[in-house]
């Protein structure tokens, strides 16, 4: 039963402009051709100016209402767009950021292999540049911090250690494999970190997956924000 009077209240509520007005066409009928109707408003001494003025104002009164909670609801729909949009930016460069892991992570074992079969290696994918890497992380950086940073902050901090170490890997790597071609497989020739290519590529698979990992783990979390206020506004402004 409370539930009912509930669900009457609220269709009241949201129909209550509509109401008002057939209210105010049926007062206005009945005293166009309800003589009984004027002879009931004469007997109480009230005009019929005075109620069509009340029942107008009242209708602008909940006019006014009606627009507030439009403003409202453009305002609330406006910002769960942006953080859509913010939302998505922010994705994209997770997913740059693991493409660029796993390239760094190839580009090292190519290297690998070019050492074992004594072939030159050339980096045609120009991994070391950074360019995609650093474009735009100041900015998702900055959505982060104002719009998602209880949510993901710590998994971003995470993400870009990992993604700084496993380039640098593959920095060191390609940077003294570059300097040291002419000599690769020498008698005599000894360098630290290609001789430990082998532990440098077993540790950059670690970070790789981890960086996948959080990768998912961002986005899910993103996607679910997404979701959530989606479902807050259809629960307030169309249920």
């Amino acid at each position: 039963m409370q539930k009912e009077i509930k669900k009457y209240i609220k269709y009241i509520e949201k129909n209550l402009l509509y109401i008002s007005l057939i209210i105010l066409f049926i007062l206005l009928f009945s005293y166009v051709f309800s003589s009984c109707f004027r002879f009931v408003l004469y007997f109480l001494n009230i005009e019929p100016n005075f109620l069509v003025v009340f029942i107008t104002a009242i209708t602008l009164i909940f006019s006014a209402i009606e627009n507030k909670k439009e403003r409202k609801y453009n305002f609330n729909l406006n910002l769960k767009n942006s953080v859509e949009e913010k939302a998505a930016i922010v994705i994209g460069k997770l997913f740059i950021m693991m493409n660029d892991s796993q390239n760094y992570l190839q580009t090292i074992k190519d290297i690998k292999n070019a050492i074992e079969k004594n072939k030159k290696f050339v980096d045609m994918n120009n991994v070391l540049s950074l360019d995609l890497l650093k474009k735009d992380r100041e900015l998702v950086g900055s959505y982060i911090v104002i719009y998602f940073s209880q949510y993901i902050q710590n998994d971003w901090n995470l993400m870009v250690d990992k993604i700084n170490k496993i380039g640098t890997n593959c920095s060191m790597a390609m940077t003294n494999y570059n300097e040291n071609y002419n000599l690769i497989n020498t008698a005599g020739f000894e360098n630290e970190t290609l001789s430990n290519i082998d532990n440098t590529i077993k540790e950059s698979e670690i970070l790789n997956e981890e960086i996948y990992e959080l990768t998912e783990k961002m986005k899910n979390t993103l996607l679910s924000i997404i979701v959530e206020n989606n479902n807050k506004m259809k629960e307030k402004y169309i249920n």
